[in-house]
């Protein structure tokens, strides 16, 4: 992951994207799996839980399928829970 960041590598980071603690967690919290995978079905290049929970998020290259897919989760059963960000260059 350091390598695809240190060279802007965005498919190397997207290949790269793990968390241990996800195993722990889906265990209780099967929703992590359907999140993640609505969202790789939405077009999504990856999807993760970031951390320990309780946050899914997915990296979209395309603005238009991240703009879809944001929609989707908004105007579904996650509403006010669903944010569309983007990356900035400090």
């Amino acid at each position: 992951m350091l390598h695809a960041l240190r060279t802007g590598s965005y498919p190397e980071m997207t290949a790269s994207l793990g968390n241990l603690l996800e195993t722990v967690t889906i265990a209780h919290y099967p929703e992590i799996t359907a999140i993640k995978e609505q969202m790789l079905a939405l077009g999504a290049d990856g999807a993760l839980m970031s951390g320990s929970g309780p946050t899914v998020f997915g990296l979209f290259q395309d603005a238009h399928l991240a703009s879809e897919a944001y929609y989707a989760f908004k105007t579904g059963s996650y509403g006010s829970q669903t944010f569309l960000t983007e990356f900035t260059n400090c």
